[in-house]
C-alpha cells in the first residue's frame, strides 16, 4: 500500500473518531440538562404544593354518622315504603280481579261475549295504569333522591364555608377522589363532631 493511501485511511478514521467524540459530548450534555430542568420543575411543583394548606373528608364516614344525614335518609325510605305499600295494594287487587276474571270464562259466566271483552279490556287498561304508576313512583323517587343528596350537599358545603372562614385551608378535597393522603390531613372526625354540634342545637326544645 502506497504512502499517500495509508495518509488517507488515518485522516479518515481520525476524523471519524473526532465526530463521534463530539456526538457523545453533546448527548451527555443534553441529558444533564434534561435532567436537571426536569429536576427543577419537580423542585418547583413540591415547593408550590407545600405552600398550600390542603385537608380532605371522608364523606361516607361522614353520612354514617352525621345525624341530620340520618333523619333525611329516614325520611326518605319512610316515604319510599309509603309509595311501595300504596302499588303493592293496587297490585294485588288487580291481581284479585284477574283471577275472577279467568274463573268467569272457565265457567262460562258471561252473559254474552262483548260483556267478557268489555271486562278483559278494562282490566287491559287497568293493567296499563299501574305500569304508568310505578313508571311515575319510579321516578318521583328519584327526584326526591336528587333533592335529598342535594340538600345534605348543599348543607356539608355551606358549613365547610363557615368552618373555614378563616381561610386555614385553601382547599379542602373528597377521599374518594383521592389516590393517597396523609391522615393528619383527615378532618372528617372534626367536621362530624361541629356538624353534629350544630344540628343538636338547632332542634327544638321538646
Amino acid at each position: 500500500m502506497e504512502t499517500k493511501e495509508k495518509v488517507d485511511i488515518i485522516f479518515k478514521t481520525l476524523l471519524f473518531a473526532g465526530i463521534i467524540l463530539v456526538l457523545i459530548i453533546y448527548l451527555t450534555s443534553g441529558n444533564k440538562n434534561t435532567e436537571q430542568t426536569s429536576n427543577t420543575y419537580r423542585d418547583t411543583l413540591i415547593t408550590n404544593t407545600l405552600n398550600y394548606r390542603i385537608a380532605y373528608i371522608n364523606v361516607d364516614t361522614l353520612l354514617k354518622k352525621y345525624k341530620y344525614y340520618e333523619i333525611l335518609e329516614k325520611k326518605l325510605l319512610d316515604k319510599q315504603k309509603s309509595l311501595e305499600k300504596s302499588l303493592n295494594s293496587k297490585m294485588q287487587e288487580f291481581e284479585k280481579e284477574v283471577k275472577e276474571f279467568q274463573k268467569k270464562i272457565q265457567l262460562n259466566s258471561f252473559l254474552s261475549e262483548e260483556s267478557a271483552k268489555r271486562q278483559q279490556q278494562e282490566l287491559m287498561i287497568k293493567e296499563q295504569d299501574l305500569y304508568k304508576m310505578r313508571e311515575d313512583l319510579s321516578l318521583q323517587l328519584a327526584k326526591e333522591t336528587q333533592e335529598f343528596e342535594k340538600q345534605l350537599l348543599d348543607t356539608v358545603i355551606n358549613f365547610l364555608k363557615e368552618y373555614n372562614r378563616d381561610n386555614k385551608y385553601d382547599f379542602i378535597f373528597n377521599k374518594a377522589a383521592l389516590l393517597y393522603g396523609v391522615e393528619a390531613m383527615d378532618i372528617t372526625d372534626t367536621i362530624v363532631y361541629l356538624l353534629n354540634q350544630r344540628y343538636e342545637a338547632s332542634k327544638p326544645v321538646k
